[in-house]
């Protein structure tokens, strides 16, 4: 399935057209996610002058790695996803042209 389909033109490709919109939503939140990522770098890398802000850095070192693991399952859900469109819409098709041959 490639980046950009959009199967809305084909009125029978009803529920991989919904599968299709979900990855892309799933990689929308997937690249926000690696902006707060990126952020959490920035915060990461201040040279922090307190024992507190120090504490914090490190809390927020801790936590990147959780947060980019995240980022990776949602590509992974997307990906899932996408290839779960591509099987359901070819179903879909069949199901269209059984329906409509003579």
């Amino acid at each position: 399935m490639s980046e950009t389909a959009d199967w809305s033109c084909e009125p029978w490709a009803v529920d991989s057209s919904e599968a299709a919109a979900l990855r892309s939503h799933l990689l929308y939140q997937a690249e926000a996610v690696d902006e707060i990522a990126s952020r959490m770098c920035s915060v990461a890398a201040l040279d922090w002058e307190s024992p507190a802000g120090r504490n914090f850095r490190d809390y927020v070192v801790t936590q990147l790695g959780g947060v980019r693991q995240a980022s990776e399952l949602l590509r992974d859900a997307a990906s899932r996803v996408g290839a779960f469109a591509s099987t359901l819409r070819s179903l879909e098709y069949n199901r269209f042209l059984a329906r409509d041959s003579p």
